[in-house]
């Protein structure tokens, strides 16, 4: 199955790999992340960690962009099967005539919420232009706000994953709960 990209998408991919390179030029596809290595991809250059520790302030950037691109990586895929999940329902609905049929109708608007809640999760990640000089500062606030959590997994030794999925977790949560009022 090819896929066709439009400019703006292209665009997008020419920059993420270039900026993206140093954290996925690694054989396996495990991640590892180095304090030491001096190419860090820094999402919110204006952020200096409150924590007086530049090992850490590195390892967060790190664990921030690692944690945005994943996120933003499953949440195209996930947009991207479900509006071919709802497309497929909605033709389903007008082909067959299933506006009375109360479970088709159930699982439709299911559908529904679910692609309009990834759509709304990628739409307010893409909006942050973090690589625009217009930026928001969306990026800048969400560190500032979950790096005193993060500082205190990092000084108990967790796992990066574990970082970066609560991270994940934060990024994803910040779209679903402003998409549920």
């Amino acid at each position: 199955m090819k896929m066709k990209f439009n400019q703006v998408q292209k665009a997008l991919l020419l920059i993420l790999s270039l900026l993206c390179s140093p954290l996925f030029s690694q054989e396996n596809e495990e991640f590892y992340a180095s304090a030491e290595k001096d190419n860090v991809l820094v999402l919110e250059p204006s952020y200096t960690s409150s924590v007086k520790s530049k090992v850490f302030e590195k390892k967060y950037h790190y664990l921030i962009a690692r944690s945005y691109f994943k996120l933003l990586a499953q949440a195209q895929d996930s947009e991207r099967k479900l509006r071919k999940e709802f497309e497929r329902y909605s033709s389903k609905n007008e082909k067959l005539g299933l506006d009375k049929n109360d479970s088709f109708q159930t699982k439709l608007e299911l559908a529904s919420s679910k692609y309009k809640a990834h759509s709304a999760l990628l739409t307010g990640l893409k909006s942050w232009n973090l690589f625009s000089k217009d930026r928001t500062a969306d990026m800048f606030y969400f560190m500032a706000e979950n790096e005193d959590r993060i500082f205190k997994m990092y000084r108990g030794n967790l796992s990066e994953d574990k970082m970066v999925n609560y991270l994940i977790y934060k990024l994803a949560d910040l779209y679903h709960v402003e998409g549920e009022n």
